[in-house]
């Protein structure tokens, strides 16, 4: 039992370095360290273990991710620790049991053994791989520099799955965005975006369209406390509709590398609810999204 309420400015763990070798794996430290201090955890993504601690009549859930050989611990959710998120403060049982995973994973870190250099070998030869198909049609629609039309021929029928389809659209997207530059002169392609409105496999072919899109991040602002956000993108006033339902769709992919809390804050499920948008006249699109289920 908790006792009387202590509440404390909840820990944040930002980017704690552990005495490991380079090339660690740090997803198996901290499944370790975790079940060592009888959390239990789970690998979620490469980068991400989620880490759940049960007390008799109360909880924490936690993810810890990792790079390199750094990691941060992301709050989840608890229940029975009095959690606030507008003060962001917490039981102190939250804060002592989050430090001692975090001691415990540099501890694991340490007992990794130095890797003993490899000797030297021969690279071998780098033989090229086949491609699964044959381009039948590639090129821009008439009039139109964002649009492509393409045709491509199967070498097995019986390849038509999933992993095959992934690959084609990878292999498209690079020789639209190849195009793409070398006819616009464009040298910023992080802006580049390459969607498949029409895309199917079919009759031993694969048919459809490629669209690019110059989607342009300005501004990302986002409040944990609150859960609410506002970002601004450039628009290309001839892909209005497509870019918004893009916007809608992707707001996750714009701002992971913009605010880290935005992730813990969806617990892994980028859910949101989309409020006012405006248009402005420097074809500049305002959204505004509350985060959450």
């Amino acid at each position: 039992m908790l006792g009387i309420v202590r509440r404390v400015p909840i820990l944040e763990v930002r980017n704690e370095a552990v005495a490991a070798p380079a090339g660690t794996d740090m997803s198996a430290i901290i499944v370790r360290a975790a079940t060592a201090r009888r959390w239990s955890a789970t690998v979620t993504a490469p980068d991400v273990v989620r880490c759940r601690f049960d007390a008799r009549s109360w909880n924490i859930v936690v993810d810890v991710r990792h790079a390199g050989t750094m990691f941060s611990v992301d709050y989840v959710s608890t229940a029975g620790l009095f959690y606030r998120p507008e003060h962001h403060d917490i039981h102190s049982s939250y804060n002592r049991q989050v430090e001692a995973l975090c001691q415990r994973i540099k501890r694991e870190a340490m007992r990794v053994p130095a890797a003993v250099p490899a000797p030297a070998a021969t690279a071998p030869s780098v033989v090229p791989v086949a491609k699964p198909y044959v381009i039948e049609t590639f090129a821009r629609e008439t009039g139109d520099r964002y649009a492509y039309r393409f045709v491509l021929k199967l070498n097995d029928v019986s390849d038509a799955d999933l992993t095959l389809s992934r690959r084609i659209q990878a292999d498209l997207r690079q020789s639209v965005r190849d195009d793409y530059v070398a006819s616009s002169g464009t040298k910023e392609t992080s802006s580049l975006r390459i969607e498949f409105p029409e895309y199917a496999i079919r009759g031993g072919k694969v048919e459809g369209r490629a669209v690019v899109m110059t989607v342009e991040l300005l501004e990302f602002v986002y409040d944990p406390v609150t859960a609410h956000g506002r970002l601004a993108v450039k628009v290309n006033p001839q892909q209005y509709e497509a870019t918004r339902q893009w916007v809608r769709n992707n707001i996750a992919t714009l701002a992971k590398d913009k605010n880290a809390n935005i992730l813990s804050t969806l617990s892994g499920k980028p859910r949101f609810t989309i409020g006012r948008e405006i248009l402005r006249d420097d074809n500049v699109l305002e959204v505004e999204f509350q985060a959450g289920e």
